[in-house]
């Protein structure tokens, strides 16, 4: 009890007498408010940067960083609140912020986490000869290692004295081991290791003027590179790089991503990514009617990410990286319940089996099983789902939510109507046309995918229609199509898709949506994207060339240091 008590006193003023960036407390739960541009911005001359908020850990990245810093793979952080959204993504920094329970959910994670490296991890956590060298002396070695690696950059003496205090009481009070399992604890819970925070004058400190555009630190730096591509901590090798100052300049800033972008760890956030892009980060608590669909089963639920993520890594770590493959590629990756489903032919085996599909039949990302099922109604497809899907994911065009005072219960599945006839009625009501005039039309054209995603001829024996129209968009998209797979290739060729799919990697990078001066760095942005011929991989390294990547905004002193 009395460890627990020290343990909470120590943190509390580590996150009151740290060094904290003063841009935002730590642990402000208010609700976000959305940021207004108050004025247009004109792109002159650069570099392009807005201010950055302190970013809170997400769970995924929570359960990387533990990994990588305790070696646990321990996924805690599964178990914590979903994130707050205002997006598409979830470490959106304005919506993702802590609440009580998540607090409490923090140092019980921090708790179970101590318990399970300190004593069976503690040679290898200390690196110290106790004997040689004594508990006092290791105590301290060990909280400036731990703790650096924990913060992403080197504790500063203050920071360190708050940890060497407590190891010193509890050591006194109840022993060397259970000093470090509490110093692991506290260090756990600390802002530094829970937010992403990023000093003013970088890692030297310093006065720096409100409005100073400066480059980022070196180990901030090396931070956002390491949660932008590997959603995790810096390894030893971006620590020694951001050490020694190898992190200044466009070129090696990006030389450092090309050996990460080589790591298998960036698979962990490309996955990421696209599971929340596609919607497929929704399939855990999708369900199906089996009276509709008896072949779905809960093993075919959890099969279905798997078969998306091995798809995009077939794309983006394949020999052609482009947003062209990433929507016409015709390969299916099948588990052997799914090829069970989808009528492909796979020995029994765990491996997930490659299946190229007919051209006619599957294109790329959108006629991928998993997107076809998770835009989809429990008891039938759903143009709507599919329709608003293309137009906010992949035009960037946000929809308005329909009327309160609106029906929007889905017309039930009848053996007498296809699909497309019984939704006709929403473009036919004058107070839902104006809407589904635009999201229909594309929605009508994936009827060859049931609420499962697999590809049929016809629906309750009737003939399907699967032709739809593309308006308010670019001039060289207007106009009719002929089911998904002509749309996928259409959507490859067109400007709006390339630009909108860098908008949103480039709102994953930053943890934000881009606003004011973000917007004359990401049209750079997508200008490179264009050149490089979308090459997805390309655009990565394009990112973290940008201003908006590589620069900061200082807010100035605190008050407490003298500022207004």
């Amino acid at each position: 009890m009395l460890a627990t008590v020290l343990a909470q006193a120590a943190l509390a003023q580590a996150c009151s007498e740290a060094p904290l960036s003063p841009s935002e407390p730590p642990f402000e739960a208010e609700d976000p408010v959305p940021e207004q541009d108050p004025e247009p911005v004109v792109c002159d001359e650069g570099p392009f940067v807005r201010q950055a908020p302190v970013r809170l850990l997400t769970r995924f990245e929570y359960d990387n960083t533990v990994r990588d810093l305790l070696g646990e793979e321990a996924s805690l952080g599964q178990a914590f609140p979903p994130e707050n959204r205002t997006g598409v993504f979830d470490n959106d920094s304005k919506a993702h912020v802590v609440s009580p329970l998540l607090v409490q959910q923090y140092m019980e994670a921090a708790e179970a986490l101590a318990d399970r490296v300190i004593p069976s991890r503690t040679a290898s956590l200390l690196e110290c000869d106790l004997e040689v060298e004594g508990e006092q002396a290791c105590g301290a070695a060990f909280i400036a290692r731990f703790a650096s690696r924990a913060f992403r950059r080197p504790a500063q003496a203050q920071e360190r004295a708050i940890f060497e205090r407590l190891f010193e009481e509890i050591r006194a009070q109840e022993g060397f081991e259970q000093a470090l399992k509490l110093t692991v604890q506290a260090v756990l819970q600390s802002p530094q290791f829970l937010y992403r925070i990023e000093l003013e004058g970088g890692e030297q400190g310093g006065e720096v003027a409100a409005g100073e555009v400066s480059l980022v630190g070196s180990y901030e730096m090396a931070s956002r590179l390491s949660y932008f591509l590997w959603a995790s901590m810096p390894d030893d090798e971006l620590f020694e790089v951001a050490a020694a100052g190898r992190l200044s300049t466009a070129k090696e800033v990006e030389d450092e991503a090309r050996r990460m972008l080589d790591d298998p760890k960036a698979g962990d956030a490309v996955r990421s990514f696209h599971r929340q892009w596609l919607h497929v980060s929704e399939l855990p608590s999708h369900t199906k009617d089996q009276a509709i669909f008896p072949e779905y089963t809960e093993g075919l639920k959890a099969d279905w990410p798997l078969s998306v993520d091995a798809f995009v890594e077939h794309v983006f770590f394949g020999e052609e990286p482009t947003l062209e493959a990433l929507l016409t590629d015709p390969t299916l990756f099948m588990t052997p319940e799914m090829a069970r489903v989808y009528g492909v032919e796979a020995p029994e085996a765990s491996e997930l089996v490659v299946h190229r599909a007919p051209d006619e039949e599957r294109s790329g990302l959108l006629t991928q099983p998993a997107l076809m099922a998770v835009l989809a109604n429990a008891n039938q497809g759903s143009p709507i789902l599919r329709g608003i899907f293309v137009r906010e994911r992949l035009f960037c065009q946000p929809l308005d939510p329909p009327p309160d005072d609106q029906e929007i219960t889905p017309p039930d599945p009848s053996p007498d109507a296809t699909t497309r006839e019984r939704f006709a009625e929403h473009t036919s009501r004058r107070e839902c046309a104006g809407c589904h005039a635009l999201i229909d039309p594309i929605g009508f054209g994936f009827e060859r995918y049931d609420g499962l995603g697999r590809f049929r001829d016809t629906e309750n024996g009737l003939p399907i229609d699967d032709s739809g129209d593309l308006t308010g968009v670019e001039a060289a998209l207007l106009g009719p199509f002929e089911g998904a797979v002509e749309l996928s290739r259409k959507l490859s060729e067109s400007e709006m898709v390339r630009d909108c799919v860098a908008q949103q990697w480039f709102t994953y990078a930053l943890g934000r949506l881009p606003q004011g001066m973000d917007t004359c760095a990401l049209e750079q942005l997508q200008a490179d994207f264009s050149a490089e011929g979308g090459d997805m991989r390309a655009l990565l390294l394009a990112i973290v060339r940008s201003d908006a990547f590589r620069y900061r905004v200082s807010q100035g002193p605190s008050v407490e240091e003298g500022g207004q």
